[in-house]
């Protein structure tokens, strides 16, 4: 039986009118990028940033205390390139679903464009796709999904999804995800947990898997997600950003934010790091959602260091969603320790 979590259900909280402008500022140049299909991939390659960039203008448009599928769909649809009739975002997701995707993909969809949007995942699209049938070929819920030919990182899309489509992470992706944590807590896109050698991407990973292991009902103090946010200290800079490939990164440092929020903690505030490594309390914190907001443009682009490859719509989608924390994370822990007794000197440089 298929049960949608109402995106009703995720309050979208206060935040600080110099985010909220920076998001609107971010959007607006996300709507001037959009391509003839009516989606946003500047690097051309399909599947990678239309869905993202939804839900970052998605984001951007709530203007309630809670989520609004709404006012999240409305703001899509009024997306017609080339003027009213003009292909919408969501044309261009349809052709990218025909195509041919397979459950990780799908699960993509689902977390980021079709519930936040409030839209039927068994009829999506102009096409009229059952997306639901793709992620669980049986039709149910109870037949679980198909987790065959997706690499680790669909599978944790796949645990998320599973959340949102049925309520509750499905069984099969949870032990998987723990038993592919390392020692030292990150997580890499193998799911290899003897790999000690960091990939590059550690920070993205670690934040989605740690978010499908709080999303199944892990604690806050869950031993996996202390660890987890353990490496994540040692991955954030001085400035507050976190590094992907050696490298201060958006993408990286919005993840972050995601998953600490996830976890229960605030991002911009030190008690996360002092929880899990205390010999830190006290000292100097670089807040990662100021320094995001320092990488953005005058014309709302947030700059990323691999734009020498091609600048595409990426890093200011994510950093969206990681000023934001509204629809993501789609769960959070309750619990945590607030730490406001210890204050800790903030660098937002």
């Amino acid at each position: 039986m298929l049960t949608v979590v109402a995106a009703s259900a995720f309050p979208a909280g206060a935040v600080d009118p110099a985010v909220t402008a920076a998001a609107d500022r971010a959007a607006d140049w996300l709507e001037s990028e959009q391509q003839p299909d009516g989606g946003f991939e500047l690097a051309a390659f399909p599947g990678f940033e239309t869905s993202d960039a939804v839900l970052a203008i998605a984001m951007a448009a709530q203007t309630g205390a809670v989520w609004s599928a709404g006012e999240a769909l409305a703001a899509i649809e009024a997306l017609t390139y080339g003027g009213p009739g003009g292909p919408t975002p969501i044309d261009a997701l349809d052709d990218w679903v025909t195509g041919g995707i397979n459950a990780g993909e799908a699960a993509k969809l689902v977390l980021l464009v079709i519930e936040p949007l409030g839209l039927d995942p068994t009829d999506f699209g102009p096409s009229h796709t059952d997306v639901f049938s793709i992620l669980y070929p049986s039709g149910t819920c109870a037949g679980g999904p198909d987790l065959s030919g997706t690499y680790f990182y669909e599978k944790l899309s796949l645990g998320l999804a599973t959340k949102l489509l049925c309520g509750a992470v499905d069984p099969a992706v949870v032990p998987l995800v723990r038993a592919a944590q390392r020692p030292d807590g990150a997580w890499n896109n193998l799911g290899d947990p003897t790999l000690t050698t960091d990939l590059g991407d550690e920070v993205d990973v670690t934040s989605i898997a740690t978010q499908v292991l709080l999303a199944s009902g892990a604690a806050w103090d869950d031993p996996a997600v202390l660890r987890a946010l353990g490496y994540l200290v040692t991955m954030q800079d001085p400035t507050g950003a976190f590094r992907s490939y050696g490298e201060a990164d958006p993408n990286a440092t919005a993840m972050a934010m995601l998953v600490i929020a996830a976890a229960g903690f605030d991002p911009t505030a030190s008690c996360w790091r002092d929880t899990v490594a205390p010999a830190r309390v006290g000292t100097p914190y670089g807040d990662p959602e100021a320094w995001s907001l320092g990488r953005q443009q005058p014309d709302g682009r947030v700059v990323s260091p691999n734009d020498g490859y091609g600048v595409n719509s990426f890093a200011t989608s994510q950093s969206v969603q990681g000023w934001l924390r509204t629809w993501v994370p789609i769960t959070r822990a309750t619990g945590a320790p607030d730490c406001r007794a210890v204050p800790t000197p903030r660098f937002t440089g």
